[in-house]
C-alpha cells in the first residue's frame, strides 16, 4: 500500500493557563501501547486558531492566522499589540515559505534540488544563496550528529517506499540496503563557487528535515527587523517565538501525546527568543507485510528507527531544533548523552516507545515543562 500520511495538523497548541485543566491530559490505563499514527502533529498549535488538527483552543483577542505551504501548515500568531499588523506580516511570511520551498522542495521538479539529484554524476548546479546555506548546515549537522542527520539519505528512504516512491511488497535485503549506503553520505555532496555537486549516479539530496526550521528563523528575522517583538511562528511544528502574547505570561505550547493525539503530555512554557521542533513516528509510515515502518530512516543502517516514540528539541534557533530532533530520534535514549555532549545550549525532550509513558528530560527542559504529578519523568544528562 502506498506511504501514508497521518491526518494533518500544526504541531502545537498554544494555551493559555486558563486553557490547560486536567482534562486535556489522559490518563494512563488499560494495555500497552505503541505509538499511534494518528495524528501528524506532536505539538499541538496556536492559540486562537480552532479547527486546525482538532481540538485546538481559541483565545480571540490573539491575531493569527494560519496557510499551506510546503505541503502543510503554517501559522503566525502576534501579540494583541500588532493586531493590525497581522495581514501584512502574515504575507510577508508566506511569501518567504512559499519561496523557498519552489527552490528547496524535492516533489517539484523545477526547484534547484530536484535538479541538484537530477544532475548528481553529471554536473554540478548552480544554486540560490539560501539553497547553498541549507545544503551547508544540512552537511554542518551531519558532521556533528555522526550522521545521524543525513540530507543525503533520500535513497534508503525511497527504498522503503518513502518520498512518493513505491512501497516494496517484501523487506528490502541487506545487500539493496548496503548498496545504498554509500549513495547516501552526505559527506560527498561537493560544493565550488556557489554551485553544488553530486558526484555519482543515484545519489540524491532531500532537505525537507531542515528546511522550514530554516524558514522559521527566516520568518523570525523578518518580524524582527518589521519591529514586530511579541510574536509566534510554527510551520508544521517547528516553532520559534519572541517576546510575550501578553503581560501576564509568556508563550505556552502543549505537548502532544504521542500514543494518543486527542490529548497532551504537559505544557512548554517557552522562553522568549527560543525554538522547539519535535519528531515523532506517528507522522508518515508505511506498511510492509502487515506492519508499520516509520518514515524517520536511520542514515547509519539504512533500516527504520525503532524504540522512540517522540523527541522534542529545545534550543535558541529553528534550524538548529529541526535538524536534532530527528538527530536524537535516530539515536535514541542510548545515545542520548553522546550527543548532548557536542551541543551548546540545547535541551532535549525524548519519550521512548513503550508503555508504561517515561519521560527522559535535560534539566533544562525540565524547568521549562509542567505535567502532572503521575507521569513518570527522569533527567537526562551528558556522559
Amino acid at each position: 500500500m502506498p506511504e501514508q500520511y497521518a491526518e494533518e495538523s500544526l504541531g502545537h497548541i498554544m494555551l493559555s493557563e486558563a486553557e490547560y485543566p486536567d482534562k486535556h491530559f489522559r490518563t494512563r490505563t488499560g494495555a500497552p501501547r505503541v505509538a499511534q499514527h494518528d495524528n501528524r502533529g506532536f505539538f499541538s498549535s496556536l492559540l486562537g486558531r480552532a479547527g486546525l488538527g482538532g481540538g485546538l483552543f481559541r483565545t480571540a483577542e490573539l491575531p493569527s492566522r494560519s496557510f499551506r505551504s510546503m505541503g502543510t501548515m503554517a501559522a503566525v500568531t502576534l501579540g494583541g499589540d500588532y493586531a493590525g499588523r497581522i495581514e501584512e506580516v502574515t504575507e510577508e511570511i508566506r511569501a518567504i515559505f512559499d519561496r523557498l520551498e519552489s527552490e528547496m522542495s524535492a516533489y517539484r521538479p523545477s526547484s534547484v534540488i530536484s535538479e541538484l539529484s537530477r544532475m548528481a554524476g553529471v554536473a554540478p548546479v548552480r544554486v540560490p544563496e539560501d539553497t547553498y546555506r541549507v545544503l551547508s548546515l544540512g552537511q554542518h549537522f551531519g558532521n556533528l550528529t555522526a550522521g545521524a542527520f543525513n540530507i543525503g539519505a533520500s535513497p534508503l528512504a525511497a527504498l522503503w517506499g518513502f518520498n512518493g516512491a513505491a512501497v516494496p511488497m517484501t523487506l528490502p535485503s541487506d545487500q539493496s540496503v548496503g548498496e545504498l549506503l554509500e549513495l547516501s553520505d552526505y559527506s560527498r555532496l561537493v560544493f565550488n563557487d556557489g554551485a553544488a555537486f553530486l558526484p555519482a549516479k543515484g545519489m540524491a539530496v532531500d532537505v525537507g528535515g531542515i528546511a522550514k526550521g530554516y524558514a522559521v528563523d527566516r520568518a523570525y528575522d523578518y518580524c524582527l527587523s518589521a519591529g514586530i517583538r511579541d510574536f509566534l511562528i510554527d510551520f508544521s511544528g517547528n516553532v520559534r517565538a519572541a517576546g510575550r502574547p501578553s503581560r501576564k505570561q509568556g508563550w505556552q505550547i502543549g505537548v502532544r501525546d504521542p500514543f494518543d493525539g486527542s490529548s497532551i503530555l504537559g505544557k512548554i512554557t517557552l522562553p522568549s527568543r527560543s525554538a522547539v521542533s519535535t519528531s515523532g513516528s506517528y507522522e508518515r509510515f508505511v506498511d510492509i507485510l502487515g506492519e508499520r515502518y516509520s518514515h524517520i530512516i536511520d542514515p547509519r543502517t539504512g533500516y527504520p528507527v525503532t524504540g522512540t516514540a517522540s523527541v522534542t528539541v529545545l534550543c535558541p534557533d529553528a534550524v538548529t531544533a529541526d535538524a536534532l530532533s530527528t538527530a536524537f530520534f535516530v539515536t535514541g535514549l542510548n545515545g542520548a548523552a553522546e550527543l548532548l555532549e557536542k551541543v551548546s545550549s540545547v535541551d532535549l525532550l525524548l519519550v521512548p516507545d513503550g508503555y508504561p509513558t517515561h519521560l527522559w528530560l535535560t534539566p533544562g527542559f525540565d524547568k521549562v515543562l509542567s505535567t502532572p504529578t503521575e507521569v513518570r519523568r527522569s533527567l537526562l544528562s551528558c556522559q
